[in-house]
């Protein structure tokens, strides 16, 4: 599915570059609302590669020193900017007309032009070889290079409304590490959080923007990004887990929790911490947060969770989940702190679901290790 999306892309690009009559033109009556769909066609059809050229191509006319400039930075920093360079190419705008409607373009040519000045300012300090960058810069960009193949994904989704691409399996296919899985998520929660904004139906440009979808499909889409993120949290906690036994020597659970800070006792409640050398090696523990009022439970991905500082890893993010006590008191009074009556008690909770971070500080409560 992936391969097929990629070449499907790649046939797109190479149409709209042998068919520049079909670009879209601006209805100057409902400006926001053509402009909306102008930058999803040029999404679709374009890719980054094309969007960096709209860019230089703009700049080299009207100001050539930017344009210099610009071609220092890698192609993924020119989306949606190209597409606007596109359209005052084709004398659709100007940057007069952009600026009544969103400071965008102004805010990030600022942000692009920085950018450049960083990378020259890099190589004249520290007097590096240009083939010589850094590993956040190399981090970076594996992330972009493995987030294509889920932008196509993306991509078929936006016109056929489906997809049955599986962000887990690719990931898992590719052995992606736990550090670029992360930023990878990090990638499309902008993006979520403004689909969001569309379903609830405040924001009129937002409402323009995907009128060519349905409710029902926004939700769906809405669920699908929260797929591909909640896929790529899970790949962190298995790369973490599988990083684990390659240690050459296993080191004794007391060392292994020796950062950890917890709560020993609190009062309030009854409650007292179990030791926490007990975690490592569990698949099942629970901890209360006494400050927010939040009980959590975290479910191992392969039957072993274990400590990194002061962080339980190796849970899964599905089976995990952290919810607010509204009643503590009532939660806790006559409960025996064991696996199944926990889960029991757990069930009837109606506050809001959240993925747990893993992290345990002195205001946590460590109930049990199953």
């Amino acid at each position: 599915m992936a391969v097929n999306t990629a070449k499907r892309r790649a046939k797109n690009q190479a149409i709209f570059l042998s068919q520049k009559k079909f670009e879209p033109t601006l209805d100057q009556l409902d400006f926001t609302t053509s402009l909306s769909r102008a930058l999803t066609y040029y999404s679709v059809n374009t890719g980054a590669k094309e969007q960096k050229m709209f860019t230089i191509d703009f700049f080299t006319k009207k100001e050539p020193k930017i344009a210099k400039q610009l071609k220092k930075l890698p192609d993924y920093k020119f989306t949606t900017f190209g597409s606007l360079c596109r359209l005052m190419s084709n004398e659709q705008t100007d940057l007069k007309q952009l600026s009544n409607v969103s400071p965008f373009f102004t805010n990030k040519l600022k942000e692009l032009l920085e950018d450049a000045k960083k990378i020259v300012e890099q190589v004249e300090v520290e007097k590096l070889p240009t083939n010589v960058i850094s590993i956040q810069q190399r981090m970076e960009e594996k992330a972009h290079d493995l987030a294509a193949e889920i932008d196509g994904a993306i991509d078929e989704f936006t016109q056929t409304k489906k997809s049955d691409f599986s962000t887990k399996n690719y990931l898992l296919s590719n052995e992606v590490a736990a550090p670029i899985a992360k930023r990878i998520a990090e990638f499309y929660v902008g993006q979520l959080e403004e689909i969001r904004e569309a379903i609830q139906g405040d924001d009129e440009q937002l409402i323009e923007g995907y009128s060519n979808f349905t409710k029902r499909e926004l939700k769906k889409f809405a669920e699908f990004l929260e797929g591909i993120i909640a896929d790529c949290s899970q790949q962190v906690q298995t790369a973490k887990a599988n990083r684990a036994p390659r240690k050459r020597k296993a080191q004794p659970p007391s060392k292994v929790v020796a950062k950890m800070k917890y709560m020993k006792e609190f009062a309030d409640l009854n409650l007292k911490s179990i030791k926490p050398e007990t975690i490592v090696g569990s698949s099942e523990v629970w901890v209360y947060n006494t400050k927010y009022r939040k009980v959590t439970v975290y479910k191992a991905i392969n039957d072993v969770l274990t400590v990194k500082g002061t962080t339980i890893i190796g849970f899964d993010v599905k089976e995990s989940k952290t919810q607010m006590l509204r009643k503590p008191d009532v939660f806790f009074k006559g409960l025996t702190l064991g696996k199944r009556p926990l889960n029991g008690a757990m069930k009837p909770l109606t506050t809001t679901v959240t993925v747990p971070n893993g992290r345990v500080n002195e205001e946590c409560i460590l109930l049990g290790a199953f």
